[in-house]
């Protein structure tokens, strides 16, 4: 029988769960257990704790690895919140996530001791967070035996989680320093950083030619639609040979993530975008469920394998914070985004500059901004703004005058800084509307 007090437990923000959570499934057995406040509660502790880790630890921040801290993190946050209601062990066989970690930080080079400090960081949080949530709702004759037994439970957790992670970081770093995977990372990370690496023993390694044309790719999957690792490689090779590439290198970094690269003699390979039909006779099927790509720009040469990889990744960052309901991100379509995105809070205070009232979250605003931007894609012109978005052409301009108002002046005001500030909305939404450190 459940504790009454955990009853009260409440997230400080509004959470829909299962859909804030990134463990949904378990996020809603426990809201079936305890109830959607306490289940809601848990979801943002776990949040609180990676963002806390991956804001200490930058080396744990990057794209899957960051995933999978999140998801660790919420797990630990329900188990936690579950075996305290219950006065049970926290049963970490039933909780996979927890260690899914070592597996993608291995093969990224990252030592095992931001993982235990990850570990005494999250416990940190999670100390400060419960205490607080039994003053402020445990009745006060139960509140020494409460906080007591929290102390007790998260102490015993961590002894638990340290000893697992220790062995599992062991078990990886093993299982990657025997395969060959480990050695062909290396030398594409020593050719990533510009490191000299003779040529002849890098063609020898690879199974890959570095003095031709290149096009790299990013695929990785999304953490609540996870895609099997041969997803990943199969929507990388599509993608290149679809492009004209008649040789490919592909190598996993970590579980959830792909770097591939594509190369061609005589001229560059041309990017096709996964989802549209490309010419034939190079079909390319829609990617898995959950697994998205990103596209750099074609380069010749070693120079030219660095750099498109370079720009694909940063189109997959740009990818991975994207509202648009596409599984391709191509650099060349999104160079000013990712530029002008490198430093997010400059970018959101940049928006917020330039648009003023028109940064509003409101349908009616989305509906003004959306319609100003593409007027000002079209240089102006009602008649095709107009076109563009099946409405009348008097209707474009009550928008457009009504955007000017919203911000205070002229659309012809700093011209070229309001059309970047609206392209950054368009692709990035509320990560640059909401002035909300968090989101970064």
């Amino acid at each position: 029988m459940k504790r009454p007090w955990f009853a009260e437990l409440e997230p400080t923000t509004p959470r829909e769960v299962p859909g804030d959570s990134v463990l949904p499934e378990r996020a809603r057995m426990l809201a079936e257990l305890l109830g959607p406040g306490p289940a809601g509660w848990a979801v943002e502790l776990g949040a609180t704790m990676a963002a806390t880790i991956t804001a200490t630890i930058p080396q744990l921040a990057v794209d899957a690895v960051a995933d999978e801290v999140a998801k660790g993190c919420e797990a630990v946050a329900l188990g936690a919140l579950s075996a305290l209601a219950f006065d049970e062990q926290v049963p970490f066989a039933a909780m996979p996530e927890v260690l899914a970690g070592p597996t993608e930080v291995v093969s990224r080079g990252i030592g095992i001791e931001h993982m235990l400090r990850s570990i005494h960081l999250a416990h940190s949080t999670a100390v400060d967070v419960l205490l607080d949530a039994a003053e402020r709702v445990v009745p006060e004759r139960e509140r020494f035996t409460e906080m007591r037994r929290i102390n007790e439970a998260l102490f015993s957790i961590v002894n638990l989680l340290t000893k697992n992670m220790a062995d599992e970081y062991a078990r990886a770093h093993e299982a990657w320093l025997t395969s060959s995977v480990a050695l062909r990372a290396e030398i594409v990370e020593d050719l990533l950083r510009g490191t000299a690496v003779p040529m002849d023993r890098a063609t020898r390694i690879l199974g890959y030619d570095l003095s031709r044309w290149h096009l790299a790719v990013v695929v990785w999957t999304t953490p609540t639609k996870p895609a099997e690792p041969i997803s990943l490689r199969t929507a990388a090779t599509q993608t290149l040979t679809a492009a004209g590439c008649t040789s490919t290198l592909v190598l996993p970094v970590g579980a959830q993530r792909v770097w591939a690269w594509g190369s061609r003699t005589s001229t560059p390979p041309e990017p096709v975008a996964p989802q549209a039909p490309p010419a034939p006779p190079a079909p390319v099927a829609t990617p898995a469920p959950g697994v998205r790509i990103a596209i750099g720009l074609a380069g010749a040469g070693v120079e030219g394998f660095r750099h498109s990889h370079r720009q694909a990744a940063e189109a997959a960052r740009v990818g991975a914070l994207s509202t648009r309901a596409t599984s391709a991100f191509c650099y060349q379509d999104l160079d000013i985004v990712a530029m002008l995105s490198s430093d997010l809070p400059a970018a959101r205070e940049f928006v917020h500059r330039e648009l003023v009232d028109l940064a509003g979250c409101t349908e009616a605003v989305s509906a003004v901004r959306h319609t100003l931007k593409r007027y000002l894609d079209f240089d102006r012109s009602l008649a095709r703004t107009a076109a563009d978005l099946h409405v009348a052409r008097n209707t474009v301009a009550y928008r457009v005058q009504r955007a000017e108002q919203l911000r205070g002046r002229p659309a012809t005001v700093r011209r070229l800084h309001l059309h970047a500030a609206l392209v950054l909305v368009e692709e990035l939404g509320d990560v640059v509307l909401r002035p909300d450190p968090s989101l970064d």
